[in-house]
């Protein structure tokens, strides 16, 4: 509370006791001299009491005389008593009980004056008694009455001495409160000013320079770096800042002080301003001052010095355009060469598919095939440069779609079938029954990992295994994480060296680098893209055991597949027996989960010993599977020493490697059915459930022909296609040209765009093969063309063929208006993919 309040406060206090004290002593004062009235008025009626009382004695005189003159003498004492009692009756008339004795003594009064009584008669001693009544409770009253003017005296002192010493205290009180109000004050002030000073002090002491303005723009206080850097002496007397920064720079300051006070915020702007002979770059900062009611009286200004700041920005801005710039040449130049390095490559190796595709003799073969090996091992390492060229310059993008988990998985281990056949490795998978079927994630760079872990484990294994799971680590609602493993049995890698793995361009020695080859890229690659897929990797190894590499993923299970797959099962498998015989413990061991989840009865053995051992026990089983690589012999051998032994329940040859002509012959006579490894769990149970439920029909028609033989009958009969093939190399048209022939097709052939649309023009296409750059007209070009000119029903399918492998290739060609793309070098899988893509558009009651 504010000074002149306490004050206030005090005397408002004094008064209304003072008030209360001069009422309550003017009541105490008349009721006192009401007290002393009615004392004054019980003295009369005693006085009274005392002269009636005398009339009676007088009375009692005049009756024991008893002659004439005493009865005139009586009659007028009567009479006087009469008069007196009279008075009396007045004097009493506000007390009941006196007005009760009253109306007695009247009565006898009464009978003294009818009567003629004796000395002793009874009328005078009621009388008298009733007198000396009426005079105890007239002195009793006296006693009370003198009572309460006594206490109305006492009341008067203590009102008077309260009231006296209440104001005194009142007072002295109001008067500490004002002294401390005042000493409080005091040490407000004090510290005020200490904090005032050391604010200037502060404000002196900043880097930058610091003005108040008032609300017209004049300098009202400035610290001492204002006035070095912006002050003349001359001006000391007249602070304005037209005559400081000069009216444009004055009026913008002003400007910007406008705003922050209708905002009532902070304002932030950079000006150059005059500092003597240069002009330097400041941040400058307008903060309004509000007072109690939050209304501006002020403005605050800061300006700090950012020239050398602005300096630097400027060079890293020159520095970064120059960056960038660099960085797009290099973007260019690799999508340049990537398109040069690609077109003679996919002639290269679509060339060497072919041949090894036509039945050429074995020592030609060979040729072919290192020839084909060589090829894809340059484009492996250009698609890792391309790769690592993207992350760097953070170009590289996921693409993010619904794929199955299992297809992923085996579509992994059928790219390295035949390289682990050749060095004799058994390839193993696992897919954990609980992993979702269908995921969400870019499947492109998941297989990419999985690529480049199971090629640098077959890479450094020699013999043994390479086994490959993907389990459920966990999961929250739609949001799985998936852990991935690659485990070989290969050379490992020293602890010392682990660290260092996932750095680009790392090999663990020199040795290493000859002996096997490779980028060094790979394994950093895989780092990156596991962390753009929200994951992380770490390995496992001891020199000379193998190496565990482990990667967890981040993945949505589809809303529609959100179950966990379900083992599929046929009634009639139910306890079945099945006799497995293989010498990797791995392969045993998911072989026999594989089969049981159908609900077979599996007995595992492996060697040639323990089948015997099983079968002379009584175990006669239904269907065998025999791996065909066993120590010291093979399924094949062992397969004809069961039938010597009259044992003729089918079989089934596991086999990752290729056979002769005399083993095939042996295998259609000896087993009703063949699986590569690594199996693949659907072919499994398929043809298991064939053989024990079906009859084995499928198993026994295992037949070989050409890949592109089967796809032609796949192909041909149901999509009978008219192709355009739009190519400027010659090489890559001729190439194309052949593998469609061999598919059953006869393609029209174009160079440019323009070609292009001259034959649309003259035939209908169903399918065209449009390389997207071409002379004259490219392939966008024509596509836009097409896609503008031509009705619905006689819009062709347009399939992008691109050697470039940059990012947004694929977005630009179907933005165009084409359909599908497939990238150069052609690989077969992808272009017949595509075909039947086609196919089941334009004819979707042929759908296969």
């Amino acid at each position: 509370m504010p000074l002149e309040g306490k004050v206030r406060l005090a005397f408002s206090l004094v008064a209304v006791l003072m008030l209360g004290g001069f009422l309550f002593s003017f009541w105490i004062l008349t009721e006192r001299e009401n007290a002393a009235d009615r004392i004054h008025h019980t003295y009369d009626v005693l006085r009274k009491i005392d002269r009636v009382k005398e009339l009676t004695r007088e009375i009692r005189f005049f009756f024991e005389v008893n002659t004439p003159e005493s009865r005139i003498q009586r009659t007028a004492i009567l009479n006087d008593l009469e008069s007196e009692q009279n008075q009396l009756s007045k004097l009493v008339s506000d007390n009941k009980v006196q007005i009760a004795r009253i109306d007695l003594i009247v009565n006898e009064i009464g009978n003294l004056k009818t009567r003629d009584l004796g000395p002793n008669n009874t009328a005078l001693k009621k009388l008298e008694e009733i007198l000396s009544e009426m005079n105890e409770e007239e002195l009793r009253l006296l006693k009370i009455r003198n009572e309460t003017w006594q206490s109305y005296i006492v009341n008067s002192y203590l009102t008077l001495s309260t009231l006296f010493f209440g104001s005194l205290l009142v007072i002295a009180a109001s008067v500490h409160l004002i002294r401390k109000d005042i000493g409080g004050k005091k040490q407000i002030t004090d510290r005020l000013i200490q904090s005032e000073s050391r604010l200037l002090s502060i404000l002196d002491g900043l880097p930058s320079a610091f003005t108040m303005l008032d609300t017209q723009g004049r300098i009202l206080y400035h610290n001492q770096v204002f006035a070095r850097k912006f002050l003349d002496p001359t001006y000391e007397n007249a602070l304005d800042l037209a005559k400081l920064f000069g009216r444009e720079k004055s009026a913008y300051i002003e400007r910007m002080s406008e705003m922050s006070l209708s905002k009532l915020s902070p304002i932030e702007y950079e000006l150059d301003l005059p500092i003597k002979d240069t002009i330097r770059t400041f941040h400058c900062i307008n903060l309004p001052l509000m007072d109690i009611e939050k209304k501006p009286y002020a403005i605050c200004a800061l300006f700090t010095d950012i020239t050398v700041r602005k300096n630097y920005e400027d060079d890293l801005k020159k520095a970064k355009d120059e960056s960038e710039r660099a960085n797009q040449a290099k973007s260019e130049f690799l999508a340049m060469m990537s398109h040069e390095i690609r077109t003679p490559m996919n002639g290269v190796i679509g060339m060497t598919e072919l041949l090894l595709d036509s039945g050429i003799p074995d020592e030609q073969r060979e040729y072919v095939e290192i020839i084909q090996k060589s090829g894809e091992s340059l484009l492996g390492i250009i698609n890792d440069i391309l790769d690592y060229s993207k992350i760097e310059s953070g170009t590289l993008s996921l693409e993010i779609g619904e794929f199955s988990m299992h297809t992923v998985v085996e579509e992994t281990l059928d790219l390295f079938r035949s390289n682990a056949a050749e060095k004799g490795l058994d390839l193993i998978s696992y897919l954990d029954p609980n992993v979702p079927e269908k995921v969400m994630v870019d499947k492109l760079r998941l297989r990419q990992v999985l690529i480049n872990l199971f090629g640098n484990a077959l890479k450094f294994t020699e013999k043994g295994e390479i086994f490959l799971s993907a389990e459920l680590s966990r999961r929250d609602g739609n949001l799985c994480t998936i852990l991935f493993s690659v485990r070989d049995s290969g050379i490992g890698i020293p602890k010392d060296k682990q660290k260092e793995l996932f750095n680009p361009f790392y090999q663990v020695d020199t040795s290493s680098t000859r002996k096997y080859g490779g980028t060094g890229l790979g394994l950093s690659i895989s780092y990156r893209l596991i962390e753009m897929m929200g994951g992380k990797i770490w390995l496992e190894s001891e020199v000379g055991k193998g190496t565990i590499f482990s990667f967890e993923i981040q993945v949505e299970s589809v809303a529609s597949d959100n179950k966990t797959i379900s083992e599929p099962s046929h009634p009639s498998l139910e306890n079945r027996k099945v006799i497995i015989l293989d010498d990797n413990s791995t392969n045993l061991k998911i072989l026999a989960h594989q089969l049981q989840s159908l609900g077979l009865m599996t007995f595992s053995a492996s060697s040639k010993k323990e089948v015997l051992s099983l079968l002379e026990m009584g175990s006669q089983p239904e269907l065998a599977i025999l791996d065909y690589d066993l120590p010291d012999t093979t399924g094949i051998e062992i397969a004809q020493d069961l039938r010597k032994r009259n044992f003729l329940f089918p079989m089934i040859l596991l086999s990752s490697s290729a056979l002769d002509a005399k083993e095939r012959e042996e295998v259609l006579r000896l087993f009703v059915g063949q699986l590569s490894k690594p199996i693949k769990k659907r072919e499994l149970e398929e043809i298991v459930t064939d053989i024990l439920v079906g009859g084995g029909e499928k198993g026994k028609a295992n037949q070989t022909s050409s890949y592109l033989e089967k796809q032609k009958e796949l192909l041909q009969n149901t999509f009978p296609f008219q192709v355009l093939v739009a190519e400027d190399n010659e090489i890559n048209q001729a190439l194309a040209k052949r593998i469609l022939q061999r598919l059953g097709y006869e393609p029209a052939l174009a160079v440019n765009g323009k070609e292009v649309i001259n034959l649309l023009r003259e035939k209908k296409f169903h399918v065209i093969l449009m390389d997207v750059h071409m002379p004259e007209m490219d392939g966008i070009q024509a596509t836009q063309i097409i896609r503008n000119t031509w009705s619905q029903e006689d819009q062709p399918y347009i399939i992008a063929m691109t050697a470039a492998a940059m990012q947004g290739d694929r977005e630009i060609c179907l933005r165009a208006g084409m359909n599908d793309y497939v990238s150069k070098p052609i690989v077969f899988e992808e272009l017949i993919h595509s075909l039947r893509k086609a196919g089941n558009s334009l004819f979707p009651k042929a759908k296969t």
